[in-house]
């Protein structure tokens, strides 16, 4: 899978949220608590997300990929015991890496509805999902995330997701009344290490 996305920050997040719910339907609430670890230019994120009761340990990196303000990621990722944490954390430690930022995000996600957008558009998704999120302690957020699968070495279908992805980004916006210039290009670790 690689995963299309675009955040802004929230002025008025109750207000972002009355739109949205208006042209999307809730899908679940969750809190996400990450960790990042670093060496070099490369990162490892170990996330616990807890819905509900249930609580999922996820490790990821993120290969990054920019186009103007859209970011491109293939995420190679792994669910972790949530007991093997600390041994974990200690094998990371003992590679050398340090754990740079961490943050806490409290998401809302929706499904926008399939009508929103017409269905070449739609071609090829996997999903399309809207989240209102309160990151501590850097504050409102709205994430686009559009997922499709692999393409491999395929460049046209690769342009086609991205072209794709910019049109649901840009009606979303619209729909949500949020200015491009909310639009934040930098990833969490680094807004957070300011």
């Amino acid at each position: 899978m690689h995963e299309i996305e675009l955040k802004a920050h929230l002025e008025h997040p109750e207000k972002t949220e009355a739109l949205l719910s208006r042209i999307a339907d809730f899908s679940l609430r969750c809190v996400k608590t990450d960790r990042y670890w670093t060496l070099g230019e490369k990162t490892v994120r170990v996330r616990r997300e807890l819905i509900g009761t249930k609580e999922t340990v996820l490790v990821t990196h993120k290969q990054k990929h920019y186009t103007d303000m859209i970011e491109t990621n293939r995420e190679l990722e792994f669910e972790l015991a949530a007991a093997s944490v600390p041994v974990f954390t200690e094998m990371l430690e003992s590679l050398g890496m340090t754990c740079t930022a961490e943050k806490q995000k409290e998401t809302k996600v929706f499904v926008p509805r399939a009508s929103l957008f017409s269905a070449d558009i739609l071609k090829d998704t996997r999903s399309v999902s809207a989240e209102l999120s309160f990151i501590h302690p850097i504050g409102h957020f709205l994430e686009i995330e559009v997922l499709y699968p692999d393409e491999g070495s395929d460049s046209a279908a690769f342009e086609r997701h991205i072209r794709n992805a910019q049109t649901i980004f840009n009606t979303l916006l619209a729909a949500l009344e949020v200015p491009r210039s909310a639009i934040e290009i930098r990833p969490y670790n680094e807004l957070l290490a300011r």
